[in-house]
């Protein structure tokens, strides 16, 4: 093992609880029953609520950072992770306090999220292939961390919803091995002078802003499908929430394999990972809403996982390929548009229900697989104007 491999293997065990948030979804029933008083509405911001905090915890980062350091903020945020994450295992009496307690888990997530990627471009800066493979890594920890701790949450919760947030306490592995593992000088990630953020251009700027929108987008499309998979199945009479969540299931395994494999796809399709990605993701929408198969609708899943999962880390590599200056903006800009287009889905498909009362959720996806189409051919035709000019 190199003199890199120990830090990368200190920022990806802190990527396992990136996506941890909707981990604790299978125990909303039972937190429903606990607290009969509280709505459902409130009751079901458990698991969404973390995400609007995580954008705070994003702006507080580079506050935070500039004060302690990149190290310490990431362990400032693993810490409030580890915490506040397991509160309700051993404290859950308040609703009130169990509900501040996911805000701060969001808050702690996205303190450390932006600056692990952000260390990860550092650390192989002038290695491309290999920093979109340690990116894709890291695409693919989040989604083995969220399997593990949606895996595990479902099978304590048969015995005590309190204790199945325990599998937060995961964050505390990661203290352990980014406080070992990770170096605190910042001459340890990068070789030459790095100036600070205002050496970003205006210019820059608005134009990783403008290609967020399509982050954005493309984000919404992926959760609605997440949303509507489990009506679908059973408005097509092959399956109810226990198959959803398989499908649920399949979309992270095929997740975690385009990780693994970021860094070959990358360097054979490059600039055109997008538009691949997007036509590949509309055509397994569209055959899942017209599937009468359980098996079918399981690969359309997985190939949709593996689609979404080789976007993400491809805008993080695009992001982190010019000074750290830029990195630290672009990855900024690429985290709020993640988490907004997943906070706002559900809202998006109120719009849409808005204009058809009683939408069908075949109908609703056959159209989020054409608005993946025209993404996709839309980025393959402009590619180099959207992609290329945005290397910065």
């Amino acid at each position: 093992m190199n003199k890199k491999s120990f830090p990368l293997i200190g920022l990806l065990s802190a990527a396992l609880v990136i996506a941890s948030a909707p981990a604790i979804s299978a125990n909303i029933p039972a937190i429903s029953k606990a607290f009969p008083n509280i709505s459902a509405t409130n009751i079901s911001l458990f698991t969404t609520i973390p995400s609007l905090f995580l954008i705070l915890g994003v702006f507080l980062a580079n506050i935070v950072e500039k004060r302690i350091g990149k190290k310490r903020t990431i362990l400032t945020g693993l810490l409030m992770v580890g915490v506040f994450g397991s509160l309700p295992s051993w404290y859950n009496q308040s609703f009130l306090i169990l509900f501040v307690s996911r805000c701060l888990l969001g808050i702690g997530i996205g303190l450390f999220n932006r600056l692990v990627i952000q260390m990860i471009g550092l650390l192989y800066r002038r290695e491309p292939l290999k920093k979109a493979r340690a990116l894709g890594l890291e695409s693919a920890f989040e989604g083995l961390g969220g399997i593990l701790m949606t895996f595990t949450v479902g099978q304590i919760v048969k015995v005590s919803w309190q204790l199945s947030f325990v599998v937060y306490s995961l964050a505390f592995m990661g203290f352990v091995l980014i406080f070992l593992f990770v170096p605190d000088k910042r001459e340890n990630f990068q070789t030459e002078p790095i100036p600070d953020l205002t050496s970003v251009s205006k210019d820059a700027k608005e134009r990783m802003i403008k290609l967020s929108f399509l982050l954005f987008i493309i984000v919404t499309f992926f959760i609605i499908y997440n949303l509507q998979i489990t009506p679908l199945l059973i408005q097509q009479g092959i399956g109810d929430a226990t198959q959803g969540s398989n499908m649920i299931a399949a979309i992270a395994i095929g997740a975690f394999i385009a990780g693994n494999f970021f860094g070959r796809t990358y360097g054979q399709l490059k600039n055109y990972i997008v538009p691949v990605a997007a036509v590949t993701a509309g055509m397994c929408i569209f055959v899942t809403t017209i599937s009468s198969s359980i098996g079918v609708s399981l690969v359309c899943s997985a190939g949709l996982g593996f689609s979404f999962r080789n976007i993400m880390p491809y805008f993080n590599h695009l992001y982190t390929t010019g000074n750290e200056a830029s990195s630290k903006f672009g990855t900024t800009v690429v985290l709020i548009a993640y988490n907004l287009g997943s906070t706002l889905s559900p809202y998006v498909i109120r719009i849409f229900e808005s204009f058809s009362s009683g939408i069908q959720p075949s109908i609703l996806l056959t159209f989020i697989a054409f608005g993946f189409g025209v993404l996709g051919f839309l980025t393959l035709i402009f590619n180099k104007k959207i992609f290329i000019s945005n290397e910065v």
